[in-house]
């Protein structure tokens, strides 16, 4: 068994738009606690996992709530700092259930790197790292390559989810984002990419092409989630697509990080030593009903489902 995860990134207020109208036209928001790292820990805790979240929100209402919400859940939150505003997320959610993003950036990126509990880490720990703020320059970008850098030195698995959002990088940043993608998929155990993602990385629209080239870039496992069809699980040596389940979804927010969460779960719980492919595809089985669940209801923590529920809908 894998002795603890460890999880850093932003955590954030999501103010969904619940009349699927969209940010132009919506008028009915509603609050909760988001960020795509915070998601991954509170799924894993909500699983039953060890895990800790790294990372700042601000000295304020919104701050606290997320706080709060992550120790509900059972994450560890020493490696959590208050300090300035809370960022923000507005979500616009289409009929179909799908997200568009505009964000109100806060203190998520002041993230320092002294905070990191970097002597705790050894060869035993999972370290996730989801991006999607994480790459934007200024503190907490130089803490996702100090964490890394010690993550490997360490010999610890590394899991990584870049989580692309077009609205946060500008056309003129894309090849340097790009390139500190890429230099996190060099290193990683496990990368879990959309299938825009890997178009936007590999340039290549096959999926199963394109899953190749990015173990080939130094991935140990790669998912390609895609969406009800499931998810594509990719090694250097093998390549499988394990379904999921049918589902009404209302919310799509969160999916991709209770997937990662669910994941990450069994991983520790199996350990690391001894992970293989076909195990990895059981794993994934399970994952995907994990973020399926996710979709059947508003906001993403507080959609998560827990290991009753899923273990019910696999029974089913």
């Amino acid at each position: 068994m894998a002795r603890h995860i460890y999880c850093i990134g932003e955590a954030l207020i999501d103010f969904a738009c619940t009349d699927s109208l969209g940010l132009r036209h919506g008028k009915q928001f509603e609050k909760n606690a988001g960020g795509a790292p915070a998601n991954v820990a509170a799924a894993v805790a909500k699983l039953g996992g060890d895990i800790s979240f790294l990372g700042q929100v601000g000295k304020d209402d919104f701050g606290d709530h997320l706080k709060d919400t992550l120790i509900e859940h059972g994450v560890q939150t020493q490696g959590m700092i208050q300090a300035g505003t809370t960022t923000l997320a507005f979500v616009g959610i289409d009929p179909t259930g799908e997200r568009h993003f505009s964000f109100v950036r806060g203190a998520d990126g002041n993230y320092e790197a002294e905070n990191l509990p970097l002597s705790e880490i050894d060869e035993t720990d999972i370290v996730h790292f989801g991006a999607a703020l994480g790459f934007c320059g200024g503190a907490l970008e130089e803490s996702y390559f100090r964490l890394r850098d010690e993550a490997v030195a360490k010999g610890a698995f590394i899991s990584f989810d870049p989580n692309y959002r077009e609205t946060l990088i500008a056309p003129e940043d894309l090849a340097a984002y790009l390139a500190k993608v890429r230099s996190f998929i060099a290193v990683a155990d496990f990368v879990k990419l959309s299938d825009e993602e890997l178009t936007l990385i590999t340039g290549e629209t096959d999926i199963r092409q394109g899953a190749q080239q990015i173990c080939a870039l130094g991935a140990k496992y790669l998912a390609v989630t895609l969406g009800k069809e499931g998810t594509l699980l990719q090694s250097v040596e093998a390549q499988a697509v394990v379904g999921s389940i049918p589902i009404k979804q209302v919310d799509s927010t969160g999916a991709g990080d209770a997937f990662t969460g669910g994941l990450l779960y069994q991983i520790q719980k199996a350990g690391t030593a001894e992970l293989t492919f076909a195990k990895l595809v059981d794993f994934l089985a399970v994952a995907n009903v994990v973020g399926a669940l996710t979709c059947t209801k508003y906001g993403a923590i507080p959609a998560l489902p827990t290991l009753e529920e899923v273990e019910l809908a696999l029974a089913k």
